[in-house]
């Protein structure tokens, strides 16, 4: 006798699972209910107070959503810090949440990393320790002491790297990870320098406003999800006047 295996969405355990790309949202839509195999680039990530990570998908509509108690079944770190930046294949079923697809992402078995797609352009970026919680980017920046949360300040533009969907207002979030994040912050410093911008003052603290010619991010926070995320081209940068001393920086 012939013991047919069935799988908990009640496909064969040889049944062949379809593969769609994340940014084909009309077949996603098409297999709405159905387990299927998606395959494209987690372009950002976030974390809600609740311990809900997101992973959103690239030129997609698309995200893969994991509940607060299976992120402890993520051994190797929670999925909004492993998967950033990464080209995945997920399989699960899709769904459809507030108008949006989704697959619940509930074990490590359902997601795995795949060689990239295509190139993703990094330069060698390193910072130079000068001393307790202080230290010094490639471009002279100094990044020294802490915010008033008491992270140091290079956790604090760490913040600004995954998105914080139930942040009230809006927050600035840069594609790619810190240390992308900090060579664009580099690169904004020079450009401001180069165009001989002058800095806006207030007291001690003075600020620059970048425009980069290109996205470099993503508006963030629930402002940012009431607009669906538009995409950022300026770096906002705050220092301490008359200093290159970073307190702050974020898309904007």
């Amino acid at each position: 006798m012939l013991i047919l295996e069935v799988c908990h969405h009640g496909l064969s355990a040889d049944a062949v699972v379809p593969k769609v790309r994340a940014t084909d949202s009309a077949a996603l839509r098409e297999h709405v209910g159905r387990e299927v195999t998606v395959s494209g680039h987690i372009e950002r990530t976030g974390q809600s107070r609740s311990g809900y990570q997101f992973l959103n998908f690239g030129d997609s509509e698309f995200t893969a959503v994991c509940h607060p108690q299976h992120v402890a079944g993520f051994r190797e770190g929670k999925p909004a810090d492993v998967y950033r930046n990464k080209d995945v294949e997920l399989t699960g079923e899709i769904e459809i949440y507030e108008g949006k697809l989704q697959i619940r992402l509930r074990t490590p078995s359902q997601i795995r990393i795949v060689p990239a797609a295509r190139p993703h352009r990094t330069k060698a970026f390193a910072l130079k320790e000068v001393g307790k919680d202080a230290w010094l980017s490639p471009a002279g920046l100094r990044y020294r002491g802490r915010d008033p949360e008491g992270l140091t300040r290079v956790a604090h533009i760490g913040r600004h790297t995954s998105d914080i969907p139930e942040r009230d207002g809006p927050h600035g979030v840069f594609d790619g990870d810190l240390e992308t994040a900090l060579a664009v912050i580099d690169e904004a410093w020079q450009l401001a320098e180069k165009r001989g911008l002058r800095p806006q003052r207030e007291g001690d603290r003075s600020s620059f406003t970048v425009n980069m010619g290109r996205r470099i991010g993503f508006l963030g926070g629930r402002t940012g999800a009431a607009r669906q995320n538009p995409p950022l081209r300026q770096v906002f940068i705050v220092f301490t006047s008359g200093t290159q001393d970073i307190i702050t920086a974020f898309p904007k």
